[in-house]
C-alpha cells in the first residue's frame, strides 16, 4: 500500500499540461490549455486544461477530473496503478505502509519475479534474433506462419535454445535466484538438483500484465512428436494469475475502447495474425475456460463482446456454458463460426482487414440465437431432446440482467424454436423463482409473497421552494475563495462603523450561523461542515483539497464548480481598451450578494409556511399573530429585494 505522503508528494509534483499534453494536443489559452476531447468525437475543442488548479474538463461530454483520474479513464488504471505511472514519469520514490511479514514476502517476491520475467524476455528476443540457432529454428518458424519481422518484434516473440541449459546457465551467471527461476516457471531442477530449461526447444509468447510488463509466457514446441504437448505456460504465481490475465490485452486495450467491442480468439496466434492484419481489438483467453474475473477485465473496456470460433461445432457447443458468465455480467455477446478448415489464424492471413471486418459484422449472430440454432439443429424432431434443448436456453436468458432485453430474447427465441411465447414465460419464471430463493436461502418467500401491494395512487404535491442553485453558488464561492482575506465594514452597536479584515470563509461562516442557515441538499451539506471544521482547527483550506480527494462525488463537483466554460484573456484590456470586472476585483460585494440571495429564498419558505398557517387558525387572535407576522416578513422580503435587485411579486 502506498503511503498518503508518496500519493501527495506525486500529486504536488505533476504538472497536469505535461501529462495530459502525452496523450492530447493541448494549445495555450490564456491562464489554460485547450484540446480535442479524447473521449469523445469532436471537431471544435471543448477539451480544457487548467495549470493554475490541476484538473482537466471537456465542456462537450462533461468529463472531468484530475491527473490520476484522466489516466484511469484513458488509459483503464486502477488508482494506485496511475499513481505508480505518475511516479515513474516523474522519478518519485514511493513509500510502501508498513506491511506484515507476509505481505513484506509477496512484495518481495513479485518484485523479484517481474526482474527475472523482463530479464528472460530481453534474453529470448536476443536469442531469436542474434543467434544462429534462433534464426535458423525460431524465426523461420515465424516466417513460416506469416508474421512479418514488425510483428514478431512488436509482440516480442523469441526463442528458448535447444540446449538443455542454455537459460539456466545464464541467469545464474546473472545472478538471479534458482528458487525464483523456478517460481517465474524457466527452470526446472532434478533430483540432483541441477537446472534445466523448461522452455528448451521452444518459441516463446510473453504474456503481459496490463501495464505492459511481462508477467508470464506461453512457448510452443516446433517439434512434431505427438507426444510432447504442443505449448508449455508459465506456472501461475503472485505475478501472474492465468484466470485474470488475457493474452494481448495491452496492445489491444485502445482499439477495443475506440470500438466499444472486444473480439475474443482462444489462442496466441490467433491474436497475432489478426492484429497483423489491422484488426487490432483482440485478446486471447490463453487456452482457458473464459473466466468471470477476465470477462469484467474486458467490461472495463467496452460493453460489447465478440467471440470467434472455427468451425467445429462439437468445440463451440462445448464453450456454450463458459459464455453464460459474459452473459450474467451484462456484456452484449455475438458468436462468430468461420468456414470448414480455417480458424481467425488462418483467415486473417488470407484476407485483408476490410474483409475481416466484413466478415465479423455479417457473420456475427447474438449468442443466444446462435446457441438455439446450434440446440434447435441437434434436437431434430426428437421432442426430448428438443425440450432440453429449450430449458438449456431458458437458463442462459435467465441471466440477462436487464428485464427488457430478456422479454426480447424470450420473444425471439419463442419464434426460433416454434413453441408459444408462454411457454418460455413460464420456464423462465421458474429459473428465475430458484435463482431467487438460492440467493437468499431456502427459507426465503416465493417472488410472489414478496412483491408490493397496491398502492394509493401518488398525492399532488406542491412545488417546494429550493435552495440548490444558491447553495451550489456560496459553495463554489467558500472553495475557491475561501482563504482569501477582504475588509469587511462593520457596523457597532453605537451606531459608529469600522472595518475588519476577514477571510471569505470567516464572513460567510459568521452570516450563515446568525441567520441559524444550513446547507439543505446533502453532498454540499457534507463539504460546508468539511471546510467548517477545517478551519475552525487551524487547516488553511485551498481548492487542492477537494479537487485531489478520495471522495469521487467530492472531486467531481469541485471540478464542476471550479471550471469556467469561458475565461477572459489576460490581454482583453490592453489589445481591446476595455476593462471588464472581474469576480475576484470585488469579491465582498459577490459573496453578500450570494448569501442575500439564499437568505432570501429562505425568506420565501417561511413566507409560505405563514401563509399555509392562515388556513388553519381557529381563533381572532391567532389570526392577528399570523397577519403580523405575514406583514414582518413582507417587509423583509422587500428590503431583501432591493439589495438583490429582484422583483417582489405579490
Amino acid at each position: 500500500m502506498i503511503t498518503p505522503q508518496s500519493i501527495q508528494q506525486v500529486k504536488d509534483a505533476v504538472r497536469i499540461e505535461e501529462v495530459l499534453g502525452d496523450f492530447v494536443q493541448l494549445k495555450r489559452k490564456g491562464p489554460r490549455y485547450l484540446g480535442l476531447c479524447p473521449f469523445h468525437n469532436e471537431k471544435t475543442p471543448s477539451f480544457n486544461v487548467s495549470p493554475q488548479l490541476g484538473i482537466f474538463k471537456c465542456f462537450g461530454c462533461g468529463e472531468k477530473g484530475d491527473a490520476i483520474g484522466f489516466l484511469q479513464k484513458h488509459e483503464h488504471l486502477t488508482f494506485v496503478e496511475a499513481v505508480r505511472w505518475l511516479a515513474k514519469r516523474y522519478q518519485i520514490e514511493l513509500e510502501e505502509e508498513q506491511q506484515s511479514e507476509e505481505q513484506q514476502l509477496e512484495q518481495g517476491e513479485r518484485e523479484s519475479l517481474s526482474v527475472v520475467q523482463q530479464w528472460a524476455l530481453d534474453w529470448s528476443v536476443d536469442q531469436l534474433w542474434n543467434t544462429d540457432e534462433g534464426k535458423r529454428i525460431g524465426l523461420s518458424y515465424f516466417h513460416e506462419r506469416g508474421f512479418r519481422e514488425d510483428t514478431i518484434k512488436e509482440f516480442q516473440l523469441g526463442y528458448v535454445p535447444e540446449k538443455g541449459n542454455a537459460f539456466a546457465t545464464a541467469a545464474l551467471a546473472h545472478g538471479f535466484n534458482p528458487e525464483v527461476l523456478e517460481k517465474a516457471g524457466w527452470v526446472k531442477r532434478r533430483e540432483d538438483g541441477t537446472p534445466w530449461d523448461f522452455f528448451q526447444g521452444r518459441v516463446t509468447f510473453p504474456i503481459h500484465g496490463l501495464t505492459g510488463q511481462p508477467i508470464a509466457f506461453g512457448a510452443r514446441t516446433l517439434k512434431s512428436d505427438k507426444k510432447l504437448p504442443k505449448y508449455f505456460n508459465s506456472p501461475e504465481s503472485v505475478l501472474y494469475v492465468k484466470s485474470r490475465s488475457l493474452y494481448g490485452i495491452t496492445l489491444a486495450k485502445k482499439a477495443i475502447v475506440e470500438q466499444q467491442q472486444c473480439l475474443l480468439v482462444e489462442g496466441y496466434t490467433d491474436v497475432i495474425s489478426l492484429h497483423q492484419a489491422g484488426v487490432h481489438n483482440v485478446v486471447a483467453s490463453s487456452g482457458t475456460s473464459l473466466t468471470v474475473e477476465q470477462v469484467r477485465l474486458i467490461k472495463r473496456y467496452a460493453p460489447a463482446v465478440v467471440i470467434l470460433y472455427d468451425g467445429d461445432a462439437a468445440g463451440i457447443k462445448a464453450s456454450l456454458r463458459g459464455i453464460d458468465l459474459v452473459i450474467a455480467e451484462g456484456l452484449n455477446v455475438k458468436i462468430v463460426a468461420f468456414p470448414d478448415g480455417d480458424d481467425p489464424d488462418s483467415f486473417a492471413r488470407k484476407h485483408s482487414s476490410t474483409e475481416i471486418a466484413d466478415f465479423i459484422q455479417h457473420a456475427a449472430k447474438d449468442f443466444l440465437v446462435f446457441k438455439a440454432d446450434l440446440l434447435v439443429a441437434e434436437a431434430g424432431n426428437d421432442p426430448v431432446k428438443k425440450a432440453a434443448a429449450i430449458h438449456e436456453l431458458v437458463e442462459s436468458i435467465a441471466l440477462v440482467p436487464d428485464h427488457v432485453l430478456r422479454s426480447l430474447y424470450v420473444k425471439q427465441c419463442a419464434h426460433l424454436l416454434d413453441i408459444p411465447e408462454q411457454a418460455l414465460v413460464s420456464e423462465l419464471n421458474k429459473v428465475l423463482r430458484r435463482a431467487f430463493r438460492k440467493r437468499l436461502g431456502d427459507d426465503a418467500p416465493v417472488l410472489g409473497e414478496i412483491m408490493p401491494g397496491p398502492q394509493a395512487p401518488p398525492q399532488p404535491v406542491q412545488e417546494e421552494v429550493g435552495f440548490t442553485p444558491q447553495e451550489r453558488e456560496l459553495l463554489r464561492m467558500l472553495i475557491k475563495y475561501g482563504h482569501e482575506r477582504i475588509i469587511v465594514p462593520m457596523q457597532e452597536e453605537d451606531g459608529s462603523s469600522s472595518e475588519e479584515e476577514l477571510s471569505v470563509a470567516e464572513l460567510m461562516f459568521q452570516s450563515l450561523a446568525y441567520d441559524e442557515i444550513d446547507f439543505s441538499d446533502p453532498l454540499f451539506a457534507t463539504m460546508y461542515r468539511d471546510y467548517s471544521f477545517a478551519h475552525k482547527t487551524g487547516t488553511e483550506v485551498r481548492p487542492a483539497r477537494y479537487i485531489g480527494n478520495e471522495n469521487e462525488e467530492w472531486r467531481k463537483l469541485t471540478i464542476d464548480l471550479l471550471t469556467d466554460a469561458y475565461v477572459l484573456s489576460p490581454n482583453w484590456k490592453t489589445k481591446h481598451k476595455i476593462h471588464v470586472v472581474q469576480e475576484h476585483d470585488q469579491l465582498l460585494d459577490a459573496v453578500e450578494h450570494a448569501m442575500n440571495v439564499l437568505k432570501e429564498r429562505h425568506l420565501d419558505r417561511m413566507l409560505r409556511e405563514t401563509q399555509e398557517k392562515l388556513k388553519t387558525v381557529e381563533s381572532d387572535a391567532e389570526m392577528e399573530s399570523v397577519m403580523h407576522e405575514l406583514i414582518r416578513l413582507q417587509d423583509t422580503k422587500v428590503a431583501f429585494a432591493k439589495v438583490t435587485g429582484r422583483q417582489v411579486v405579490g
